[in-house]
């Protein structure tokens, strides 16, 4: 079984909910705190950076660098993601200075990204943040309405995990 087994996206429909993503300080602290209070994971954790991280806009500007770490987890048919912004600007870096850590985006999966616009979800908002790596995620500015963010993305093929909690 490879990475893309365990955290299915082939199961899920696009349209429809699939992640639920919070922001943290530290990925492994927030992984840890959710295997040993709710049972949550295992987790699997990227670093993701340029040239791995790219197409970067944020708010309308070209970033050029920055990076994240993250820690996926499948609880269901949802998958729980922890984030934790390295460097540059971003959207995750913006909200966890301004509100602190917490509940940042829910995804909905959009297999085909060409096909959506900012305008997807009805009158939600304009796109305030969009990055690819394996995969292209476009936020919408959706904050002020909803308390979070939307997240239209894809899924590709991820990369082997850089660390697993619990170890294996």
């Amino acid at each position: 079984m490879d990475m893309n087994d365990r955290l299915p996206a082939a199961n899920w429909v696009p349209g429809k909910f699939c992640q639920i993503a919070e922001v943290v300080r530290d990925v492994e602290a927030g992984a840890k705190r959710y295997w040993d209070t709710m049972g949550f994971g295992p987790w699997y954790f990227w670093d993701f950076e340029p040239p791995d991280l790219h197409d970067v806009i944020f708010r309308g500007q070209r970033i050029e660098n920055s990076a994240f770490r993250l820690a996926l987890a499948q609880i269901g048919p949802i998958q729980y993601e922890v984030m934790q912004p390295l460097y540059g600007p971003g959207i995750h870096r913006e909200f966890l200075e301004r509100r602190g850590p917490g509940i940042h985006h829910i995804k909905i999966f959009c297999p085909d990204m060409s096909a959506h616009s900012p305008t997807s979800l009805g009158r939600a908002s304009s796109r305030c943040n969009k990055a690819s790596t394996t995969t292209t995620g476009m936020y919408l500015d959706t904050e002020a309405r909803y308390g979070v963010f939307w997240e239209l993305g894809n899924q590709g093929r991820i990369r082997p995990p850089q660390g697993r909690y619990p170890a294996p």
